[in-house]
C-alpha cells in the first residue's frame, strides 16, 4: 500500500487546514475528502448564495443529477412556477440552499418543462454564442462519418448546446428538425450561424416536431428557412452507396441517419443468406443485403411506394433493381403466411416505427415487440439470425429485451442476445442522459 493511501499514517492538521476538515467529516465524524458539492460552503459564514428572483429551487437529488448533465427538468420536479415565465423564457436554476444549477429554457407544454442550456444562471443567447457552439458542434464531428461526409448529423440537441433543435447535412442542404417550441428564439441566429459556418449549403430547411400526430394526422411538410430550394429528390451518398432522399418530407426524407452502424453490421452478417427485411420502408438494410451477396432479399412493408424507393436507390448505386422481392402489405399477416408455407430465413431486420396502423391492424412499439418476435420465431431457420431496431425511447433497454425473451419463449424458441450497437459517433449523448440513447439495436440468435 502507498504512503498516501495508508489508513494508519495520521497527518498533524495545520491551522489552514482546520475549517476543510471539519467540513470533510461524515455523519459519524470520520474524515472522507471534500467533494465538490462542499465547495460552496467553503465560503465566509455572511457570505450565503447570491439570491436570484424568479429561479426554480431543485430539490438535492434532483440538483445533483442536473449538474451531473441529465439536461431535461420534468414538469412534475418543478416546484413553483411564475406566471409571468413565457415558452423560451430562460430560467435560473438553483438548489434548495440557493446555490446556481444553471439556466433552462421554459416551456409552456409537454412533460419536460425546463431543457438545460447553460451551467451559467445567468446565460443568454447571443449571436456569438450561437456561433461558437454551432463551430464546435462541426468540429468535433471532424473524423466522424467518413464517407457520409454529406449525408450525417451536425448537430444533436442538448449533447452540442442546443436544447429541442438537431441539424442534419443532406447532400446541398441542411436540415433543421424542432422537437420543442422553446427553441422558437435561437431559430433565426441558429440559421444563420449554419449559412456562415456551412458556406457550401445551399438551403436550409425545418421540419417542426413540436407536437405529437394521430396515426390519422400527417405533419407538414419541411420548408424552406433560407438559401435556393432542394429538388423534390435528389441523392446521397452513405459508403459508396446512393439513397434518394425528400428533404421537405413531412417525416423522415428517406433514410434514417442514426441507422448507420446498423446497416454496416447488417452488410458483413448477409453474404449468402436469405435475408427478410421487415418494415423494409426505403430499403436501406436490403441495398446493403444486395451488395454483400445475399442469396435472396425479401422486402415486407406497409407502403408500395416504399419498394418504389428501394428500387430507385438499388439502381443509382449500381445494383440490380429488381434484386429484391417487393410485398406489400401488414408485416404480421406476411410471417404467418411464411410460417403456413413453412419458410425460413437465415437473417432477418425488423425496424418498426414506434406506431402504426394498417388497415385496422395497430402496432405499438411500447406493448407488441414480444408478439412480433413469436411471430418472427415461426420463419427463423436454426441458428438463424435477427437483427432487431427499436427507436421507441419510452421503451427501456431492458423492457425491450424482456419482450424478445417472451416472445422466443411463447414460440418455443432459445433466444440469445450476441451482439448490440447503438447510435454512431456523429449522434453523440450526454452520459447521464439516459433518453438520449433512444437507439437499440440487438442482434440475436436462435436455436
Amino acid at each position: 500500500m502507498t504512503e498516501g493511501r495508508d489508513k494508519n499514517k495520521v497527518r498533524k492538521p495545520r491551522e489552514e487546514d482546520s475549517r476543510a476538515t471539519d467540513k470533510a467529516t461524515d455523519t459519524r465524524g470520520r474524515h472522507r475528502p471534500a467533494r465538490a458539492a462542499d465547495k460552496p460552503h467553503r465560503r465566509a459564514r455572511n457570505s450565503g448564495p447570491k439570491i436570484r428572483s424568479g429561479s426554480v429551487r431543485l430539490e438535492h437529488p434532483i440538483a445533483r443529477r442536473i449538474r451531473a448533465g441529465h439536461p431535461w427538468l420534468y414538469r412534475e420536479a418543478l416546484g413553483r412556477v411564475t406566471e409571468e415565465w413565457t415558452t423560451g423564457d430562460i430560467v435560473p436554476v438553483v438548489d434548495v440552499e440557493g446555490y446556481p444549477v444553471g439556466a433552462g429554457l421554459f416551456d409552456t407544454e409537454g412533460g419536460v418543462a425546463l431543457r438545460m442550456v447553460s451551467r451559467d444562471p445567468d446565460f443568454q443567447w447571443s449571436e456569438r454564442e450561437v456561433s461558437r457552439r454551432v463551430e464546435r458542434a462541426l468540429k468535433v464531428r471532424e473524423g466522424h462519418a467518413a464517407g457520409c461526409e454529406r449525408a450525417r448529423r451536425l448537430i444533436h440537441a442538448e449533447a452540442d448546446g442546443f436544447p429541442g433543435l438537431s441539424v442534419d447535412r443532406l447532400g446541398d442542404h441542411l436540415l433543421i428538425y424542432q422537437y420543442a417550441r422553446c427553441a422558437d428564439r435561437v431559430l433565426g441566429m441558429l440559421t444563420q450561424a449554419l449559412s456562415e459556418a456551412v458556406s457550401d449549403a445551399k438551403g436550409i430547411y425545418l421540419q417542426e416536431r413540436t407536437r405529437p400526430v394521430t396515426p390519422d394526422e400527417r405533419r407538414q411538410p419541411s420548408r424552406l428557412l433560407a438559401g435556393q430550394p432542394a429538388p423534390a429528390e435528389f441523392a446521397v451518398e452513405e459508403d459508396g452507396l446512393s439513397f434518394q432522399v425528400d428533404i421537405s418530407a413531412p417525416t423522415s426524407p428517406g433514410l434514417f441517419l442514426d441507422l448507420r452502424e446498423g446497416r454496416r453490421w447488417f452488410e458483413t452478417l448477409a453474404k449468402g443468406r436469405d435475408v427478410l427485411n421487415l418494415f423494409s420502408f426505403t430499403g436501406a438494410f436490403a441495398v446493403r443485403a444486395v451488395r454483400a451477396g445475399a442469396a435472396n432479399v425479401t422486402n415486407v412493408d406497409a407502403a408500395a411506394r416504399s419498394h418504389a424507393k428501394c428500387r430507385q436507390n438499388l439502381a443509382a448505386s449500381g445494383l440490380d433493381p429488381e434484386g429484391c422481392e417487393a410485398l406489400t402489405g401488414d408485416v404480421f399477416k406476411y410471417l404467418d403466411r411464411f410460417a403456413t408455407r413453412k419458410e425460413q430465413f437465415e437473417l432477418v431486420v425488423v425496424d418498426p416505427p414506434p406506431f402504426s396502423n394498417v388497415k385496422g391492424s395497430v402496432f405499438s412499439a411500447l406493448r407488441d415487440w414480444g408478439g412480433l418476435i413469436e411471430g418472427i420465431a415461426s420463419v427463423v431457420a436454426p441458428g438463424g439470425r435477427v437483427m432487431a431496431v427499436c427507436n421507441a425511447a419510452r421503451l427501456t433497454d431492458g423492457e425491450l429485451l424482456e419482450a424478445v425473451g417472451e416472445g422466443g419463449r411463447r414460440a418455443s424458441r432459445e433466444v440469445r442476445l450476441v451482439g448490440e450497437c447503438g447510435l454512431p459517433g456523429d449522434f453523440p449523448v450526454l452520459p447521464a442522459f439516459p433518453e438520449g440513447r433512444y437507439l437499440k439495436v440487438k442482434l440475436l440468435e436462435f436455436e
